[in-house]
């Protein structure tokens, strides 16, 4: 009788643990599926699409769950992304996150050992990579005794990074799109646009010669040659496009 009962008690230990060990389960389950991300909006990339931001920080599987994705960049160390600072995920309900994106300062590249070495306005290293970025022009003419990563590039002249600062956020503002600035060998300015190059000069109204430039693009795409804009100003009536012989 006794060896009855207490296997009839060990039957109910059982099935107790099984009906809590599938209320678990339903709970899990639920958790997962209320709280499943099916929304993902983000905020301040240009470098990268929406989507390849979703797949660099929220994944599959797991990871698709709003409450474990938030706190888990919330508290834990955040993921290296190519041409990112840092960023962070907020919950905007259960099924929704907003992530905001801080990129990286970049104003242009040049080519190293076959890399595109990636720097910020006052001439760091902050990524080097295979990947071309559309809207981040490489810079020719640069010369430099060394390349390290987060370390500023030695060239003879750091105020050139200035030069460099200046006519790149001319060319945003102008909406240019060049496929090269090169410096000469007196750090004169050419810029490269399709089979036209464009001689700037020591830098001098450069904001006038890159406006002239914008209203002039449209009829350059079928060109080749020099334009010669280092004498340009405002009140210029003529400029001339040397043809490439």
């Amino acid at each position: 009788m006794a060896e009855q009962a207490k296997k009839s008690g060990f039957r109910r230990k059982l099935i107790v643990a099984a009906a809590v060990l599938a209320a678990a389960s339903v709970l899990l389950l639920s958790f997962i599926g209320v709280f499943r991300i099916t929304e993902v909006t983000v905020v301040g990339n240009d470098y990268y699409t929406n989507e390849e931001i979703a797949e660099f920080i929220v994944g599959e599987g797991y990871q698709r769950n709003t409450f474990y994705l938030y706190f888990r960049y919330k508290y834990q160390k955040h993921p290296k992304i190519p041409f990112v600072d840092d960023f962070e995920v907020n919950l905007d309900s259960f099924h929704s996150i907003t992530i905001r994106i801080y990129e990286k300062n970049i104003v242009g590249y040049v080519r190293y050992l076959g890399k595109n070495v990636y720097f910020d306005k006052d001439g760091i290293v902050v990524e080097s990579s295979d990947e071309v970025i559309d809207g981040i022009p490489m810079i020719t003419g640069l010369y430099f005794d060394n390349l390290v990563l987060y370390q500023s590039l030695s060239v003879e002249e750091p105020k050139i990074f200035d030069i460099i600062l200046n006519i790149t956020q001319l060319l945003k503002k102008y909406e240019l799109d060049p496929d090269e600035i090169r410096f000469g060998n007196t750090n004169e300015l050419y810029l490269q646009l399709g089979e036209v190059r464009i001689a700037l000069g020591a830098g001098d109204n450069l904001e006038d010669k890159i406006a002239r430039i914008s209203r002039l693009e449209p009829d350059l795409r079928d060109k080749s040659g020099t334009l010669h804009m280092e004498n340009y100003t405002d009140e210029s009536m003529h400029i001339s496009l040397e043809a490439l012989q």
